[in-house]
């Protein structure tokens, strides 16, 4: 229960990093807010188009798993990791059951030969299903 709370309020805290922004209007004319960003997937999804996931929440949840899993997140591009979520959200979206999109949490996660344990994929779970839209 702990993990997951201080997971939370890392994710938490980094959003609200990620939030924050400068005061000049000129460069940056979203004034502090959070962007949207619209990220396509891969070929072959059923989707085809993931609308609006927040990219301070890719980037809070890349954080949030390099800190909790380093082992699964050692030579590992920031891509890669945004991809565990950008894929779950499409997988949720499907209408897939928690047992399908937990299967495919696994199957991403796994790192070097390093394959996250039941209580990680579900912890990663929970991550990301807030990052969802």
């Amino acid at each position: 229960m702990k993990k997951t709370i201080a997971t939370i309020m890392i994710v938490g805290a980094v959003s609200t990093v990620c939030a924050c922004g400068s005061d000049d209007d000129a460069q940056n004319p979203d004034n502090g807010r959070a962007s949207q960003v619209t990220m396509k997937m891969p070929a072959g999804t059923s989707t085809g188009d993931m609308s609006a996931v927040n990219q301070g929440k890719l980037t809070a949840f890349v954080v949030a798993f390099r800190t909790r899993y380093p082992d699964l997140s050692r030579d590992r591009d920031d891509q890669d990791i945004k991809e565990i979520v950008l894929d779950t959200c499409d997988d949720i979206a499907d209408g897939d059951t928690k047992q399908q999109v937990s299967d495919e949490i696994r199957d991403q996660a796994e790192h070097n030969g390093l394959v996250p344990t039941q209580a990680q994929i579900d912890e990663i779970y929970d991550m990301v299903v807030p990052a969802c839209p």
